[in-house]
């Protein structure tokens, strides 16, 4: 991955100025979070949520369902103490913090291409990314793999067990640690932090957490930004409802949310098994492939899921045949982009048109996931025909 094809090479040229100007930009975004906050009243449901974890009485999953894993909700405890200003200030800095972590990360990993192509292709997100905590998981998961590539498998593994009790999806990445020969180290890593963790999530909390976390705190109705919700919204399958801070369509049955979870085994067990047949790092499409997939599966999309994708996304970029997923990667963020311009109130029912503008998204983030396994499958025949070609 030191030089990259072509089509990574013309996304962007490395130069010190490129990143120093993307950065320049996210401090423009924070400053102008921060200053918005102070001026006018806290809107942002995601902020006032955290407030709302921070200033009850109560114990979150004991005493009243959360349907986030423990790390962000001992966060929104911690910074929503002194109000939505104050907990929107501390958001916007702790976000802003770990997406530079997360070009540093990739900037020592894998090289300051791969870094500068990461804030490049964040600058969508930008409008609201910045109000969310997914970027803390993102940061913890890329250092995980950047610290596993440097000989560090106890490290990244324990990182990755980090980044797994904030936010559920880096453990589709867990088998980038098993396709390493020094693997037990990671393992032990990652089952330490887990456990200890998770020992700690049930004493305070109940055994409850992780049913809640799993079934998005009890929601019955599929989200309409979701692969399944968009295409029942857009064939008026029902009328879409406010519910848990977003819209939603129809009764997502148990059974209908089983089959999900199975077809995502069976892709993620699909997309880890070529990767373990193929050389190159997994890091890039490999892990692109199965972190989408997680979303693909999903009853829920949430527009803050496409920063999962970064870092992945510019790792892909470097590969020889990953390119044209890279780039619909790329688009799939770039739609969500607009989407949160468009919708920034995604409890709100908003205008028809969007319906396409959702639809398209999907579509892309399920492109992602098809051209993965059609570069594989190419992939998988030049190498089984290299020895027949003549000499």
């Amino acid at each position: 991955m030191a030089d990259g094809p072509p089509h990574a090479r013309g996304i962007v040229s490395g130069r010190t100025a490129t990143p120093a100007l993307l950065v320049g930009v996210r401090i423009v975004v924070l400053a102008l979070v921060v200053l918005g906050a102070g001026r006018r009243p806290v809107t942002d449901v995601q902020v006032l949520h955290a407030e709302r974890i921070a200033t009850s009485p109560a114990t979150p999953y004991r005493n009243f369902p959360v349907a986030t894993m423990p790390l962000e909700t001992e966060t929104d405890r911690a910074i929503g103490v002194d109000g939505a200003t104050a907990t929107a200030v501390r958001i916007a800095i702790l976000a802003f913090l770990a997406d530079l972590s997360t070009a540093a990360a990739l900037a020592w990993g894998w090289g300051r291409r791969p870094a500068t192509v990461y804030l490049l292709l964040g600058l969508p997100l930008l409008s609201f990314i910045y109000l969310r905590f997914d970027l803390v998981s993102v940061a913890l998961a890329t250092w995980a793999l950047a610290w596993a590539r440097h000989r560090g498998e106890a490290l990244g593994g324990a990182a990755l067990g980090l980044a797994v009790m904030a936010k559920l999806w880096p453990l589709a990445l867990a088998p980038v640690f098993l396709l390493r020969r020094a693997w037990r180290p990671a393992v032990v890593g990652f089952g330490v932090l887990v456990l200890v963790l998770g020992a700690w999530w049930y004493l305070t909390g109940g055994p409850k957490g992780p049913f809640q976390v799993l079934t998005s705190a009890g929601v019955r109705g599929w989200h309409v930004q979701g692969v399944v919700g968009s295409v029942l919204w857009i064939a008026g399958r029902g009328i879409p409802v406010p519910e848990a801070e977003a819209l939603r369509i129809g009764f997502a049955a148990t059974w209908m949310k089983g089959l999900l979870f199975l077809g995502l085994l069976g892709c993620e067990v699909a997309i880890w098994r070529r990767a373990a047949a193929q050389d190159g790092d997994p890091a890039g499409g490999t892990a692109l492939a199965a972190v989408v997939a997680l979303v693909v599966f999903s009853p829920q999309f949430s527009m803050q899921y496409a920063a999962w994708f970064l870092p992945w996304t510019a790792l892909a970029f470097e590969g020889d045949d990953d390119g044209r997923t890279a780039t619909i990667a790329a688009l799939a963020v770039v739609l969500t982009g607009l989407l949160a311009l468009a919708w920034p109130d995604p409890a709100a029912v908003p205008s028809g048109w969007m319906k396409v503008l959702v639809l398209a998204r999907n579509a892309a983030t399920l492109g992602v996931v098809i051209s993965w396994f059609a570069a594989a499958r190419a992939r998988s025949r030049r190498e089984r025909d290299a020895p027949l070609a003549p000499v």
